[in-house]
C-alpha cells in the first residue's frame, strides 16, 4: 500500500469539509463547504505541480483570504428571516378585557375583532387595557397595563 501524500490528505480533507457542511446543514454559514473548497483547490494545485510548498501556499493564503475578508461579505449576504407565526404575533399585542379574569377564573380578552381565551395572576376587570405577555395552551397570559 502506497502512502498518501500531503496534497492528497488536503483533498480529502476538502471533501470531508464539504461533506460535513451537507450532514449538520446552514448553521455553519458555509464555512465548512468554503474551506472544503480551498483544501481542495490547494491539494488539486499541489497534485498537479507535484509541490508540498504549493499547496501549503496557496491552501493558507486563501483561507487566510477567507477568514479575514470573505467570510465578512457572505454572513453579510446570509440573513436568516425568521418569521412570526400567528400564535407567536399575539405576545405583545394589547386588547381589551370582554369577561372579568381571576388568578383562578379564566376570562375573554378581545384581539384586534377577535376574543380570546385569557388567564392572570391578578384580577382583571371588563374594559381593563391588558397586554399579552405569553401563552400556555390555548390561553393567552394577560397583565394590565
Amino acid at each position: 500500500m502506497v502512502p498518501l501524500t500531503f496534497p492528497q490528505l488536503t483533498v480529502i480533507a476538502g471533501l470531508i469539509f464539504i461533506f460535513a457542511e451537507l450532514i449538520i446543514g446552514i448553521q455553519t454559514g458555509f464555512d465548512l463547504v468554503v474551506i472544503g473548497a480551498i483544501l481542495l483547490l490547494g491539494g488539486f494545485l499541489g497534485l498537479a505541480t507535484n509541490s508540498l510548498t504549493i499547496t501549503l501556499l496557496t491552501s493558507t493564503l486563501l483561507a487566510l483570504a477567507y477568514i479575514f475578508l470573505g467570510r465578512r461579505l457572505i454572513k453579510q449576504k446570509l440573513v436568516v428571516l425568521t418569521h412570526k407565526t400567528n400564535i407567536d404575533k399575539l405576545i405583545g399585542a394589547t386588547g381589551v378585557v370582554v369577561r372579568s379574569i381571576t388568578p383562578d377564573t379564566a376570562g375573554m380578552v378581545r384581539l384586534s375583532d377577535e376574543d380570546w381565551r385569557a388567564t392572570s395572576s391578578e384580577v382583571l376587570y371588563e374594559r381593563d387595557r391588558v397586554e399579552v405577555i405569553s401563552l400556555e395552551g390555548v390561553s393567552l397570559v394577560v397583565k394590565k397595563i
